[in-house]
């Protein structure tokens, strides 16, 4: 039997758009607090100029999120 298993790293909004609907058990994510740390890489979640524009993004990652889960899944 096949293992399926996989660990995908990536920028979160690219990589879950390549994933068909349905498709993930589970997603295990701790979203960077606003404006508390630079990780020094651009367009990072967290450093976006406004409060607002922090959340669009997070709610633009967790739609896809729900998008990929399984209705079984675990988020």
């Amino acid at each position: 039997m096949e293992n399926k298993n996989k660990i995908i790293q990536g920028d979160a909004l690219i990589v879950l758009k390549t994933l068909p609907e349905e498709s993930v058990d589970c997603v295990i994510t701790s979203p960077p607090y606003y404006a508390l740390r630079d990780y020094g890489i651009a367009g990072q979640i967290g450093l976006e100029k406004t409060c607002e524009e922090y959340i669009w993004h997070l709610v633009e990652i967790f739609d896809e999120v729900s998008r990929v889960l399984k209705k079984t899944g675990t988020c």
